[in-house]
C-alpha cells in the first residue's frame, strides 16, 4: 500500500474447508473452517462462494483509535451491510508499540467485539514498520522490538502475548504481511534502511535463495500457527508467491496499480494451486499519476477477472481515500465519509452492482483447483520481474535484496515468455508498469492469455500432464520436477528450456536448431524465449484473437474485450467444448 503514514487499512478473504500450512514437512491445519453465507442467489449448493472486501486506507478519526474508525462511527455497520463487506483488513495502529500491553489488548477487544456484533470478520496489517518515515526500531516500555530482530533482520512482528490475545478473538482470520516481497526485494529501502526482511540472503547463492526464503518464512508462519493465526501476503510485483504459498502463508496479488493483472492473477493462481491456499486479488487503486490513477472501468473489469479466475477473495484498496492532487479520476475511492455518514462514489456503485446483482446472477460452477492449463511457466523464484528496465529508485536491482545479486539473462529470460503469450502486449523486459517509459503510457487492463499458469521448481506430474507447452526457465529446478517434464514430453508435450536445465542426455543430443525429437513430443533448447524458431513451434497456443482463456475441469471461463476497450472486460462461465 503505497500511501501516506497514519491510514488504515481494511480487506476481505474466504476460507473454504480447514486453513492449511504448507511447509516442507507437509500440510498443517491450523485453524478451524470459516462459514459465511455469501450467496443471496444463484446455485447455493454447488457455487463457489466468495469473500467480499476493503482496505479503509485514507479513512481515519481522532486518536488514540484512529485507526478503529469504523466501531465509532454511528453508519460504519449500514455501510458494511450496504456494500455486503464482511471483512476488515485493519492497518494495525503505528502508535501501538508505545501503548501498553493492556491498552493493546483493549483495542483487539473491541474491534473484535464490533465485527463479531456485525457479521464481519477482521485481520491486523502489519504496515508500521515500512513507510518512508518509520523509525529503523520501535521498542516498547518491556523492551521489545516490534521492527527489528535480534539477528539483524527487519519486519514486523506483533509480541507473544498480543499474538495469544489475537488468537483468542472471535473474528480474527490471521495477520497480514503488506508487501512482504517488495520490502524484501528492496531490504528496507523505503524507510532509508539497508536491512535484510524477513529472509537474510547473506553467505548463500541464488540458487539456494528460494528454498531459503521458504525456510525463513516458513518459521515465521509457525511462530504465529501455534496461536492458531495463519499469514498472509499482498504481493505488488510478481514474484515470491510460491516461496511464500510453500512457507504457509496465503499469497494474495494486486491487480491495478502498476501491474500487468492478467499475468500477476496468473503466478498467483500457480501458487494458489501448487500449494493448496485460497486465492486472494486486490484491486489497487493507485497508480503513477497518484490516487485514484484507474478508471471506474478499469476497476469493474478488475473485479470480473479476479471473480472469473477463481479468486476466493476479493477487497479493494480503498475505502475512502482523498483523491490525490492531479489525480486523473479526482473521486473518493468507495465512498466519501463525513463523521457521521457517507455518500457512495461510482467507485463504490459499481461495487455495490458487481457484489449484490453481477455475482449472484453469475454463480461460479468451477473449481479452480481442477485447472487444465495450456501452457505451464516453470520456474524458481529469484525475485526477478524487470526491476533493472523499470530503473525506479524505489525497486532496486537487487534479488532477494542481496546486494551481491543482480539481474541476469538466466532471471530475466522468463521476461521474454510473457511478451511472447500475449502477442507484445507485455514488453520483454519488464513485467512492472511501475515508472521509467510507463510513466506517459496510458493504462491498458486487458493483455491475451490463453490457459498460462506458473508453478515453482518443485511442482510434480499432476500439475504439468495437462499442459501442451511447457515453458522451463530460471536459475535451477529439482530433479523430481525435471523428471516430470521429460515424461510429459515423451506423451506429446513441447518443452521450451533454457540450455542449463535440460537433462543432459536431451541436451547431448540437441542439434543446431536445438530441437530434440523425444517420444510424442519435443524439447526446443534455446537461450531466447521470443525467438522466432520458438514462436513458430507454441503459435498453437499464442490467442489468435483478443481472449483471456482458462479450462477448470469441464468449465471453461473466457474474458474479453467490450468493444476493443482494454480497459472494459466482460466474462463468461460456460461448459469446455473441445476445439472451440
Amino acid at each position: 500500500m503505497s500511501v501516506r503514514r497514519g491510514c488504515l487499512a481494511v480487506a476481505a478473504v474466504v476460507l473454504l474447508g480447514l486453513w492449511h500450512g504448507a511447509t516442507a514437512g507437509g500440510r498443517i491445519s491450523i485453524g478451524p473452517p470459516v462459514a459465511s453465507p455469501m450467496y443471496r442467489g444463484g446455485d447455493r449448493k454447488s457455487a463457489i462462494p466468495l469473500r467480499w472486501g476493503f482496505d479503509d486506507i485514507g479513512f481515519t478519526s481522532p486518536p488514540p483509535w484512529h485507526q478503529a474508525s469504523l466501531t465509532r462511527h454511528p453508519r460504519g455497520a449500514d455501510l458494511m451491510r450496504e456494500f455486503g463487506f464482511d471483512f476488515w483488513l485493519m492497518w494495525y495502529p503505528d502508535a501501538a508499540p508505545d501503548w501498553t500491553y493492556d491498552q493493546n489488548r483493549e483495542f483487539i477487544r473491541r474491534v473484535d467485539a464490533w465485527c463479531d456484533a456485525n457479521g464481519v470478520w477482521w485481520m491486523p496489517n502489519t504496515l508500521a514498520s515500512l513507510w518512508n518515515n518509520a523509525p529503523e526500531r520501535r521498542v516498547d516500555a518491556q523492551g521489545y522490538d516490534w521492527f527489528c530482530r535480534p539477528d539483524g533482520r527487519r519486519f514486523f512482528l506483533f509480541p507473544d502475548a498480543l499474538l495469544r490475545e489475537l488468537g483468542r478473538c472471535k473474528r480474527v482470520l490471521g495477520v497480514m504481511y503488506d508487501e512482504a516481497e517488495h520490502h524484501q526485494n528492496n531490504a528496507n529501502q523505503v524507510p532509508g534502511l539497508d536491512r535484510p526482511a524477513m529472509f537474510d540472503p547473506a553467505g548463500r547463492t541464488l540458487e539456494q535463495a528460494a528454498d531459503a526464503h521458504t525456510a525463513a518464512a516458513a518459521k515465521v508462519a509457525a511462530l504465529h500457527r501455534k496461536h492458531g493465526l495463519r499469514l498472509y501476503t499482498e504481493h505488488v510485483t510478481p514474484v515470491m508467491y510460491h516461496t511464500f504459498a510453500r512457507a504457509g502463508f496465503t499469497a494474495g496479488t494486486k491487480v491495478l496499480k502498476e501491474a500487468f493483472s492478467p499475468a500477476f492473477v496468473a503466478c498467483a493462481l500457480g501458487a494458489s494451486i501448487q500449494y493448496d491456499t485460497e486465492l486472494w486479488v486486490t484491486p489497487d487503486l493507485w497508480g503513477l499519476q497518484g490516487y485514484p490513477s484507474h478508471s471506474p472501468e478499469e476497476y469493474r473489469s478488475a473485479l470480473l477477472l479476479a471473480y472469473h479466475l477463481g479468486a476466493d477473495c476479493i477487497y479493494t484498496e480503498s475505502l475512502s481515500h482523498p483523491p490525490s492532487a492531479g489525480a486523473p479520476y479526482p473521486v473518493n475511492s468507495l465512498a466519501e465519509i463525513t463523521d457521521t455518514d457517507y455518500r457512495v462514489t461510482e467507485y463504490g456503485r459499481i461495487a455495490q452492482w458487481f457484489r449484490k446483482e453481477y455475482v449472484p446472477a453469475h454463480p461460479r460452477l468451477f473449481d479452480r483447483r481442477r485447472l487444465k492449463p495450456r501452457v505451464v511457466i516453470v520456474r524458481q523464484e529469484d525475485g526477478c520481474y524487470g526491476q533493472r528496465a523499470v530503473g525506479a529508485p524505489w525497486l532496486p536491482d537487487r534479488l532477494f535484496g542481496s546486494r551481491e545479486w543482480r539481474s541476469t539473462p538466466i532471471t530475466e529470460a522468463w521476461l521474454g515468455i510473457w511478451s511472447l503469450l500475449t502477442r507484445g502486449a507485455v514488453p520483454r523486459n519488464t513485467l512492472y508498469r511501475g515508472w521509467g517509459a510507463f510513466a506517459d503510457r496510458p493504462n491498458r487492463f486487458f493483455h491475451p492469455l490463453d490457459g498460462v499458469v506458473v508453478y515453482d521448481h518443485r511442482v510434480g506430474y499432476r500439475l504439468l500432464r495437462d499442459a501442451e507447452v511447457i515453458f522451463l526457465t530460471g536459475v535451477g529446478v529439482s530433479a523430481t520436477t525435471r523428471r516430470a517434464i521429460a515424461r510429459c514430453v515423451r506423451e506429446g508435450a513441447i518443452c521450451v528450456s533454457l540450455p542449463h536445465l535440460v537433462p543432459r542426455l536431451v541436451r547431448d543430443r540437441a542439434s543446431a536448431s536445438g530441437i530434440v525429437a523425444d517420444g510424442k513430443g519435443r524439447w526446443i533448447i534455446t537461450e531466447d524465449f521470443a525467438a522466432p524458431a520458438v514462436r513458430d513451434a507454441v503459435r498453437h497456443v499464442i490467442p489468435d484473437r483478443d481472449l483471456i482463456r482458462y479450462r477448470f475441469g469441464d468449465r471453461e471461463v473466457v474474458l474479453t474485450p467490450v468493444d476493443g476497450d482494454p480497459n472494459r472486460i466482460q466474462g463468461v462461465e460456460r461448459m469446455w467444448t473441445a476445439g472451440r
